[in-house]
């Protein structure tokens, strides 16, 4: 039986706030995740998942002070200043998963939050309402790339009384702006060693530390990227999605260094699984409910062979001056700025990784990305990249048109053969 199924039967129906501050839920769910009977696909998945349920456990015991942070904030400044960085954004994929999304929505919906907001917002901000998150000491949120998280945790700040930080990405190319951001990471970090109980030169060690793990971690990312460029290696991409996780709440600690390097090592040790089938690109995120389009892309031998959110948008950092080096690896990435921007960025992707297609995944309430959907899909077929735009939801099943979306995405493979 799988993990999820596991706990599922056991515990979804009886859940409540207090469970997830029980001492005996976290050593149940731990024992069964890290049993020898679970078997993830792969074996950084183990340290992934090692570590996620650590940090959770110990921001729902508060085992130190809790930083709420949105898909765009750099983890190494939080858990350099000593902090647990907590990513609602993911506990609304979570919830997603288990099958709990629609409950938490429609808790959101009693409160007037609209319904055509996004349900990763309207979502998390049911299960605060509920209190099934970890009380937040202090929320961090970066203005890109929507206005939903600085909006929610403005929202979520007064909840809890809790004060919020919003850093402020600078569009291109405008060095000032780098050097006014680097400022407000600076406070914010002083805030969080505040929270912590570090002093000025215990929280500069412990960011330049998280800045050279980092580092690590992006030296081995990119050798996992060149060889799935080059090779059409056994990494696919309806798994490699979940790394957006690893990618945005793990970089500064050790499990984000050694995920990536058992990744690429055992990318080399499983080598190539032959040339033959469509090589598909994926935009925007997947549905992280039970859905069948990637049982209809397996059927049609196609395979996604590279996503939008899983590359190294930055150069590696300097760990002796972390907050202007954190500030440009925040301000370097494709989603902050004009959606041209963005648009550039997938076509880059779709001719390195030398795909036949691409899908664009519109998900209900996203501003951001099904509003530059359109751009991107024109300039892919300029490109010579068919490109299909799907609509749904990655959070509410109910927003899923299953019939639709299976006819659709049958039509557009077969047109690629």
């Amino acid at each position: 039986m799988e993990l999820l199924e596991q706990i599922k039967e056991r515990y979804l129906d009886r859940l409540s706030p207090a469970t997830f501050r029980s001492r005996l839920f976290w050593k149940t769910v731990e024992g069964l995740a890290l049993s020898p009977l679970n078997r993830p696909q792969w074996k950084a998945d183990r340290v992934s998942l090692a570590y996620f349920l650590r940090a959770t456990r110990d921001a729902y015991l508060h085992r130190a002070p809790v930083v709420w942070c949105n898909l765009l904030t750099p983890s190494e400044l939080v858990l350099g200043s000593g902090c647990i960085p907590f990513y609602p954004e993911m506990a609304a994929a979570v919830a997603a998963s288990a099958g709990l999304a629609p409950r938490f929505i429609d808790r959101a919906a009693e409160e007037e939050f609209p319904s055509d907001a996004c349900s990763y917002h309207r979502c998390l901000l049911g299960c605060a309402l509920e209190g099934f998150l970890p009380e937040p000491d202090l929320l961090l949120a970066v203005n890109y790339p929507c206005d939903s998280a600085p909006l929610s945790f403005a929202f979520l700040g007064d909840l809890y009384r809790a004060p919020l930080f919003v850093l402020e990405a600078p569009l291109p190319g405008r060095e000032r702006g780098v050097e006014e951001l680097a400022g407000r990471m600076a406070e914010a970090a002083r805030a969080m060693a505040g929270l912590s109980g570090r002093r000025e030169r215990e929280m500069m060690e412990g960011l330049s530390t998280a800045v050279e793990l980092s580092n690590r971690a992006l030296r081995h990312l990119r050798e996992v990227e060149e060889m799935r460029k080059r090779d059409d290696c056994t990494l696919d991409g309806k798994d490699a999605m979940g790394n957006v996780s690893v990618l945005a709440g793990c970089l500064g600690s050790q499990a984000g260094a050694d995920f990536y390097r058992l990744l690429a090592e055992e990318l080399r040790e499983r080598g190539c699984r032959g040339k033959n089938g469509l090589r598909i690109m994926w935009m925007h995120l997947k549905p992280w409910y039970s859905q069948t389009i990637f049982q209809i892309l397996e059927k049609h031998g196609a395979r996604l062979v590279c996503e939008e959110y899983t590359h190294a948008t930055w150069e590696a950092m300097d760990p002796r001056d972390p907050f202007p080096s954190l500030a440009r690896k925040l301000g370097g990435h494709f989603l902050v700025g004009a959606a041209e921007r963005r648009v550039s960025h997938l076509v880059r992707l779709a001719r390195e990784y030398r795909v036949d297609g691409a899908i664009h995944y519109n998900h209900w309430g996203c501003r951001q990305s099904c509003g530059s959907a359109p751009l991107a899909k024109g300039a892919l077929q300029r490109a010579g990249v068919p490109t299909l735009i799907i609509d749904g939801d990655c959070i509410d099943d109910r927003e899923y048109q299953e019939g639709q979306v299976a006819t659709r995405l049958e039509a557009f493979l077969e047109s690629l053969k």
